[in-house]
């Protein structure tokens, strides 16, 4: 009996060596890496948190562009917002144009997790547009605050 608990102690400690090993390894659990909000490699942009969003929102002064895959804008997005994927920027050319480059534009994408809507409003920039913000807390931080959405 004293064998089989010796043993099981050991298999024990083993497990949570290894455990905690794997965890400072990938930096998740206690070693995980505090996620922050990166700053816009153009210094014009400007990041806006989830009050600023809804203010804009509300007062129906911005187009809110989505930054997601097609697929994704379909499944759901902030109301009235336009879908321009960074992936098709090429492709949405066009459509861009025809937007007034002094429109406040709000762009989005998932969230913390995703930084397409970064490299969006970077393009955007360089194409002329003037007045580019983001909302980095995105789709994620839009609907867990149940704000408006379409689909």
């Amino acid at each position: 009996m004293r064998q089989a608990l010796r043993e099981a102690l050991i298999l024990l400690v083993a497990a949570i060596g290894l455990g905690v090993a794997y965890t400072w390894v990938t930096h998740q659990g206690f070693f995980m890496k505090v996620q922050s909000v990166p700053s816009p490699p153009n210094s014009n942009l400007e990041m806006i948190s989830l009050v600023k969003a809804k203010e804009v929102f509300e007062s129906e002064n911005a187009l809110f562009v989505d930054a997601r895959h097609e697929f994704d804008f379909q499944q759901g997005h902030i109301r009235g917002a336009v879908n321009v994927s960074l992936k098709d920027f090429d492709i949405h050319v066009a459509h861009v144009n025809k937007i007034p480059k002094d429109r406040l534009l709000i762009v989005y994408c998932d969230g913390a997790e995703c930084n397409s809507s970064i490299e969006l409003s970077v393009k955007l920039m360089e194409s002329g547009f003037t007045n580019v913000k983001i909302f980095f807390g995105g789709w994620q931080e839009w609907i867990s605050a149940k704000l408006p959405i379409e689909k």
